[in-house]
């Protein structure tokens, strides 16, 4: 191999920390109490359970003694804890997850991504690492990290990854190479040596870099008093429109210390490259546009999410946002004769709002997202209190109503989940005034996810787009946020129901599947996207 040199660069002092935590080492039995804590909030409220040992096989009781023999072994709080995060990965849940209450973390000033199973530099902080320091560019492919292997790494980091869709894990476990928060993962300290290939050429070479540490190891933060509530606190804490949210914002949290939408995950923006000869409708929030081709002129619609808020602000706008999508597809509809819909991203949010988009490409009522609810007492309190607040002889209350009396049966009976219901009992949702007739392919990825699943699923299900990429997230249910564990006040999110395509199946590890398989290469990485584009664009103007 030619070119190998060892570069070092210094990028500060970092902070060094052993790994300690601050107060006692829990005991054996303390940690088991944590474990079986999970268990049993899994056993009373995880909806996915049954699901996930029908069809994969994951068995939570013989989990659950795994699990025991090594926090037996465990010689440290920061192993346990950890060990905690990955018991919960092994549900590969996008939503479910464990956190640790810490601000301890360690980064490096440039990021990585997986394309095509490869880890290439994703960008660089050049005010911390020069060329001369670091030359490298985006592109250059992660070979090793302290002399092992890339790929053996990420099987590692893998483990602590939960998530529906395996390469979802696997791309978020290349994510986290340069960004370890303390959260979710083990913090390093010191330097760390990369040995790092020249684009696709047979140059490489090593850096060593430090990394850099911010905050105390472990157990340096309070638990919020939000968190420290009590069960009858936690039922009456219920507003229907955070029920109704099918987000991952959460998932990306971790590598967004600014706001998510200042990058292409959960953004208007696109990183396609745009035709010369486009006409722009919009360029913020989301971009539209449309240019022409043999067949007539093509649209494009990003739709980077389902929650829009308002940038400076950070208030919620679905009026504001809806509006604009109105005028974006009454412009769309009378200058094209086909759309692309960008989904790829896409970090979900409302299901009210999914709903909304949906009724753009509608011509009659359809079936609103279907779901099956937990029967248990919580959930029967829930909707009690949901249906209870509202005005008695409106519709509202009635539907409400409905889905009470299937989740009191279910529980009663002892069933475990409810049949297929809207989580608000509406039966059917009504098309918008302004509707796109056109054939519509929408671009999917494993980076969108819950209402970035449930969109191009029921889409493609009502036979109204085709769907080109790879499986999304697989991210089906919705998710409630729980009271922390007793003793490493863990905090917990949990997965309460199961959402179904329109064709019957569980979105839950299965996401919206393509109809037109394709994974972005280096070049598309690299430029522009082109190879996408023109592969999407002639997938469309097969469609007429």
């Amino acid at each position: 191999m030619r070119g190998v040199r060892v570069l070092s660069a210094i990028l500060g002092v970092g902070l060094l920390f052993e790994s300690v935590a601050f107060g006692r080492e829990l005991t054996y039995s303390e940690k088991l109490s944590d474990l079986d804590q999970i268990v049993s909030i899994m056993k009373s409220g995880y909806g996915p359970l049954q699901y996930k040992k029908a069809e994969l096989g994951i068995d939570i009781d013989l989990l659950r003694n795994e699990y025991a023999d090594k926090l037996r072994a465990s010689r440290t709080n920061r192993e346990f804890y950890y060990l905690l995060v990955e018991f919960v990965a092994e549900f590969r849940d996008s939503h479910f997850g464990a956190s640790l209450p810490t601000k301890h973390g360690a980064t490096l000033p440039f990021s990585t991504d997986l394309i095509r199973g490869k880890v290439l530099i994703d960008s660089i902080n050049r005010a911390k690492l020069d060329e001369k320091r670091f030359p490298f560019v985006v592109g250059d492919e992660i070979i090793e990290i302290n002399g092992e292997p890339v790929g053996l790494v990420l099987d590692r980091f893998q483990k602590q990854v939960g998530a529906g869709n395996p390469l979802t894990a696997r791309r978020k476990a290349a994510m986290r190479l340069t960004v370890r928060q303390g959260k979710w993962v083990p913090v390093p300290n010191g330097s760390v040596i990369f040995k790092i290939r020249h684009g696709s050429s047979e140059i490489v070479e090593s850096v060593k870099l430090n990394w850099e540490v911010t905050g105390a190891p472990i157990d340096e933060m309070l638990v919020p008093a939000a968190a420290r509530i009590s069960p009858r606190e936690f039922l009456n804490d219920f507003d229907p429109n955070e029920f109704k949210m099918l987000s991952t914002r959460e998932v990306w949290a971790e590598f967004e210390p600014a706001r998510v939408e200042d990058s292409y995950r959960c953004s208007g923006a696109t990183r396609i490259a745009i035709p010369t000869d486009a006409t722009m409708i919009i360029e913020k929030p989301f971009v539209a546009y449309y240019h022409p081709t043999p067949k007539g002129n093509v649209g494009y619609l990003r739709i980077p999410h389902y929650n829009p808020q308002n940038e400076k602000s950070g208030a919620f706008e679905y009026d504001v946002r809806f509006a604009q999508y109105e005028y974006a597809i009454s412009v769309l509809e009378r200058n094209t004769v086909g759309l692309i819909i960008d989904q790829d991203h896409n970090c979900g949010g409302s299901v009210d709002f999914v709903h909304q988009v949906i009724g753009f490409f509608m011509s009659k009522a359809f079936q609103p997202l279907q779901f099956q609810l937990l029967g248990t007492k919580e959930q029967f309190l829930l909707y009690k209190n949901w249906m209870e607040s509202r005005p008695p002889y409106t519709a509202e209350r009635i539907y409400l109503e409905r889905v009470f009396e299937l989740v009191r049966a279910a529980w009663e009976s002892g069933t475990f989940m409810t049949p297929k219901t809207a989580l608000d009992g509406v039966p059917e949702v009504r098309p918008n005034a302004v509707v796109y007739t056109k054939p519509v392919l929408i671009l999917i990825d494993e980076m969108a996810g819950s209402g970035g699943d449930a969109f191009p699923a029921l889409m493609q299900g009502f036979g109204r787009a085709k769907l080109l990429g790879s499986a999304t997230m697989g991210a089906g249910g919705h998710v409630r946020e729980l009271p922390p564990l007793y003793f490493s006040q863990i905090g917990l999110r949990l997965t309460k129901s199961l959402f179904f395509r329109p064709d019957g199946i569980p979105v839950e590890n299965r996401g919206a599947e393509p109809d037109f398989p394709y994974v972005p290469s280096r070049d598309d990485f690299m430029y522009g996207y082109r190879n996408y584009q023109a592969y999407y664009v002639s997938k469309l103007l097969e469609m007429f």
